[in-house]
C-alpha cells in the first residue's frame, strides 16, 4: 500500500473515532437535562443505552459478510452518515418513545464504527504487536474530553441539549468524507464462511475473551455513561462539574492507551491487561468512599488510566493468541463488548433508581473483578480448537 494512502486512512479512521467518541457521550452528558426536559426516569435513562445494543449486535454480526463483500473504507463511510443523519433527527424528539426509536439509527452506525474500525487499522498494520492499534483507540478518549467539556459547558451557560446533537451531526458527516476511495487502497479481503466462523467459535480460548471484553467494556461503559449524571445529581452541581468529571475519566483513558502504545513491545499485553485490571478493581472498589468532588476527579483520571487498555489490549491479544481472520475475531469480540457496554449502563440505571448512583457504582469494579480471573483463567487454553496447555 502506498504510504500517503496508509497515512490518509490513519488520519480517517483517528478522525472517525474521535467523532465517534463525541456521539458516544453527547447523551450521558446531556441525561440529567434530556430527563428533565422528557420526564425520563434513570431506567429508562439506561434503557436508550440497552436498546442501541441490541441493534448493535444484530449490525456487528452483519458487518462480516459487509465487509467481505464491500471491504471496510464504504461502510465505514456510510456509518459515519447514519450516525450523523441519527444525531440531527434526535434534535426533534419529543418523548421516550421518538427516543428510543431515533437511538437505534444512532446504534445503527455506532455499532458500524464498532464493527469495521479496530479491523481496518489491522488490515493497515498487519502484525501490530499493539502500538498502532492502542494509539489510533487514544483518540476515542480524546473525543469524549472534547464532548463533555464543550456540551457541558454549553449546558452550563443555558444552552439547549439538542445544539450539541445538530453540532456533532455535522461533524459526522464531514468526516465520512476523509476516506480515500477504496480502489485507492490495497487492503486484504476479509473471510465470510461459516465454516471459519464454527472454527473461532468452537474455541474456548475465544469464549474467555469474549466474556473478557464483556467485562472489560461494560466498566468503561458505566463510566462513560454515568459519571457526568452521578456527581450532578450525588453533588449537586451543574452540567459542567458533570461533564468535567467525564472528561477526567477521558483524559486517563488517554494517557493510558499512549502510554500502553509505548511499552506494548517491552511489557507484553498480557502483563499490562493483569497489571491494570488488579489496580482498577482496588481503586474502583473506593470509590465509594470518596465524598470529595477534588479527590473524585483524581480518582476518574486515575481510573481512567487502569481501565485505558482493555478493549483495544483484548482485541489485539485475542487475534494473536486465537490465530483465526482478524476481522472476524474483532467483530465477534465486539459483540461482547457492546452488549457489555449497554448491559452494565442498564443495571446501573436500574441500581441507580432502588439505592442511589453511589450505589450503583460498585457494578464497575465486581466487572473488573471477572476480568482479572478471567486473564488468569486464559493462559490455559489454546487458540486453536481451545486445548489446554501443558503444565
Amino acid at each position: 500500500m502506498d504510504a500517503s494512502i496508509r497515512r490518509r486512512l490513519d488520519f480517517a479512521s483517528r478522525s472517525n473515532l474521535f467523532a465517534f467518541a463525541n456521539t458516544a457521550v453527547i447523551i450521558p452528558v446531556s441525561l440529567v437535562a434530556i430527563t428533565r426536559e422528557l420526564g425520563l426516569s434513570l431506567t429508562q435513562a439506561g434503557a436508550l443505552s440497552l436498546v442501541g445494543s441490541v441493534i448493535q449486535f444484530a449490525i456487528l454480526l452483519g458487518s462480516i459478510p459487509i465487509a467481505a463483500a464491500w471491504g471496510k473504507i464504504r461502510p465505514l463511510r456510510w456509518g459515519l452518515w447514519i450516525l450523523g443523519a441519527g444525531l440531527l433527527l434526535f434534535t426533534r424528539i419529543g418523548g421516550f418513545a421518538g427516543a428510543l426509536m431515533v437511538a437505534a439509527v444512532i446504534a445503527l452506525g455506532q455499532a458500524i464504527m464498532e464493527a469495521l474500525i479496530t479491523p481496518l487499522v489491522e488490515d493497515i498494520h498487519p502484525g501490530d504487536d499493539g502500538t498502532n492499534q492502542t494509539l489510533m483507540h487514544a483518540f476515542w478518549p480524546m473525543g469524549v474530553i472534547f464532548a463533555t467539556l464543550v456540551v457541558g459547558e454549553a449546558l452550563s451557560r443555558g444552552v439547549s441539549w439538542r445544539a450539541g446533537f445538530l453540532g456533532l451531526g455535522l461533524l459526522c458527516l464531514v468526516v465520512g468524507v476523509l476516506y480515500p476511495h477504496r480502489d485507492r487502497a490495497t487492503l486484504p479481503r476479509s473471510r465470510a464462511d461459516f465454516s471459519h466462523a464454527g472454527e473461532i467459535l468452537s474455541s474456548p480460548l475465544f469464549w474467555v475473551m469474549g466474556f473478557a471484553l464483556f467485562v472489560a467494556g461494560g466498566a468503561e461503559g458505566g463510566f462513560t455513561y454515568w459519571s457526568a449524571s452521578y456527581i450532578q445529581l450525588e453533588y449537586g452541581t451543574l452540567a459542567r462539574a458533570g461533564g468535567l468529571g467525564t472528561a477526567f475519566f477521558a483524559l486517563g483513558m488517554a494517557a493510558g492507551r499512549i502510554l500502553a502504545s509505548r511499552f506494548a513491545t517491552r511489557l507484553g499485553l498480557k502483563r499490562i491487561l493483569l497489571g491494570c485490571s488488579a489496580a482498577a478493581v482496588m481503586l474502583g472498589s473506593g470509590l465509594f468512599f470518596i465524598r470529595s468532588l477534588v479527590a473524585l476527579y483524581a480518582a476518574m483520571v486515575i481510573m481512567g488510566l487502569f481501565i485505558a487498555p482493555f478493549w483495544p489490549s483484548i482485541q489485539t491479544y485475542a487475534v494473536r493468541r486465537i490465530g483465526a481472520d482478524p476481522t472476524m475475531v474483532m467483530v465477534l469480540l465486539s459483540c461482547f463488548g457492546v452488549v457489555g457496554f449497554s448491559t452494565a449502563n442498564f443495571i446501573m440505571g436500574v441500581v441507580g433508581d432502588a439505592a442511589g448512583l453511589r450505589v450503583s457504582f460498585l457494578v464497575a469494579p465486581l466487572l473488573l473483578l471477572v476480568l482479572l480471573v478471567l486473564m488468569l483463567m486464559e493462559g490455559r487454553f489454546d487458540g486453536e480448537g481451545g486445548r489446554r496447555r501443558s503444565p
